[in-house]
């Protein structure tokens, strides 16, 4: 039994008190209430607490990803969006993994990196730059592509400093720097100017250099150049990436992070240049790599930096406060698979692998009336949707978040996603808020799936022209 005398206090009685009557005599509590033991009485204060994120993150909300995953899930659909494989990866990856556990590597390892592993990236990647990189002092690993990003940010730049960033970005790009207190400006990929009907090369989306050269200041601190290039696929030339060091070279205080995870996803004749092998651009460039998209071990978290040894200090002084080291058993399977990859052939393999489920799902896209980009480089596919027409709140009456209501890229893959059941993403959330409707026309889907996803998800888009949906715009005056 108990009393309440207001909000804040309640009276416990114990049950000998009821059988002698004592409830009967509560005339008032303020008599009664000093005769009672205090373990009977117990009072809840309101609470005077009040939380508030920080300032730099109080701008964040749901991403893309908490729109479309779930979206995907609800509704069954095959799930084209983010990027990561279904699929296992290569025996002699796993078999390291295993191995490292199995001979006890589970303590903490050396902050800047794992031993075996730094020098075995070392070892690999010193004849592609054409020098040796020194792999304690040149090298650092990271929690993933993701927190070297972070920590190369947050080592390189203070708050007020300027940050060049190549849309369309990844969206991992803008919180880190955020977070960092820097300025964003914002420097557009520009797509050709031929029609919706005709088929493109992500080589032919171009950066204007002008633009370039107008974004940055006395204030550029950082330009991240993502090579090869999520979400359109291309794949940067030299002469292109000469132009780039030309514009840097006149700005002493432009560090360059080249983010190459892409690398080994490079297709046809297409090749991929190491914008830090340029001439003078070694001693300002940090070149951004990663496990996850090299051995297709994305739940592995497995990153790197490479780079001069100044820049590189700066970044483990930060990391060794963000995780302080990385999974050591890990970082000695990813050694291993660097040391037993080239015998392997693996890396000519994990091209052929891909190039094929790129010409796979392109085919699919091309016979669902729709006009994909074809990609030089990565495991994505841009696709222009133009030929998808919606109306009243079609794409929008199933979201899940809320977000995007207003863009034709969100409903179009919300559309896709619960109508069609291939799910995609919408370009613009790698877009800047300001140039949110220039990919209105384009859905993004990833090819690094199962041979059975990627021919369930053909299947399924070749509904597309069935729909009362489709009205494919007449074929574009303009040739390629």
């Amino acid at each position: 039994p108990s009393l309440s005398f207001g909000p804040d206090v309640t009276l416990s009685l114990p049950r000998a008190c009821v059988h002698l009557g004592l409830r009967s005599r509560l005339y008032s509590a303020r008599l009664f209430l000093p005769c009672i033991s205090s373990r009977y009485l117990s009072v809840r204060r309101m609470s005077t607490y009040s939380f508030s994120p920080s300032s730099r993150v109080a701008s964040f909300g749901p991403t893309v990803w908490h729109e479309f995953s779930p979206l995907a899930a609800k509704y069954q659909a095959v799930n084209l969006g983010q990027g990561f494989p279904n699929f296992d990866a290569e025996a002699f990856v796993l078999e390291a993994a295993h191995k490292a556990i199995d001979s006890n590597l589970n303590q903490y390892t050396r902050s800047g990196g794992h031993p075996r592993l730094v020098n075995a990236l070392s070892n690999f990647y010193s004849p592609l730059f054409g020098r040796t990189i020194s792999p304690m002092e040149e090298i650092v690993t990271t929690v993933g592509a993701s927190e070297c990003l972070y920590a190369l940010i947050t080592a390189c730049l203070s708050p007020g400093d300027e940050i060049i960033l190549i849309e369309p970005f990844f969206d991992i790009y803008i919180g880190a720097v955020i977070m960092a207190g820097a300025i964003p400006k914002y420097v557009t990929l520009q797509p050709p100017a031929t029609g919706s009907t005709t088929t493109q090369s992500s080589g032919e989306w171009k950066l204007d250099m002008d633009q370039l050269q107008s974004a940055l200041s006395p204030r550029t601190r950082m330009l991240i150049l993502n090579n090869p290039h999520n979400p359109t696929g291309k794949v940067f030339t030299r002469k292109e990436l000469e132009e780039i060091a030309f514009i840097v070279r006149t700005h002493p205080h432009c560090t360059v992070v080249s983010d190459e995870v892409y690398e080994w996803m490079v297709y046809d004749d297409n090749k991929h240049e190491r914008f830090a092998t340029l001439p003078d651009m070694w001693e300002r460039t940090l070149t951004v790599g990663s496990a996850g998209k090299t051995f297709s071990v994305t739940g592995w978290k497995i990153g790197w930096a490479i780079g001069p040894k100044n820049i590189i200090q700066a970044i483990m002084n930060a990391h060794q406060y963000i995780p302080f080291s990385v999974s050591t058993p890990m970082q000695e399977a990813i050694a291993v698979a660097f040391e037993l990859a080239q015998e392997r052939n693996y890396f000519k393999w994990l091209k052929d692998m891909y190039q094929k489920k790129r010409d796979k799902l392109l085919k699919s896209l091309t016979e669902a009336g729709l006009t994909p980009v074809v990609p030089q480089g990565s495991y994505f596919i841009f696709a222009n949707t133009r030929a998808i027409k919606l109306t009243g709140t079609e794409g929008q009456e199933k979201t899940i978040t809320g977000m995007g209501m207003h863009l034709r890229d969100w409903n179009i893959c919300r559309w896709l996603t619960t109508e069609i059941g291939v799910a995609a993403i919408p370009p613009s959330s790698f877009y800047s808020e300001k140039h949110a409707s220039l990919p209105a026309e384009y859905a993004r889907f990833c090819f690094c799936k199962t041979d059975e996803v990627l021919d369930e998800a053909h299947k399924r888009l070749a509904k597309i022209p069935q729909t009362k949906n489709y009205a494919p715009p007449e074929t574009d005056k303009t040739v390629a």
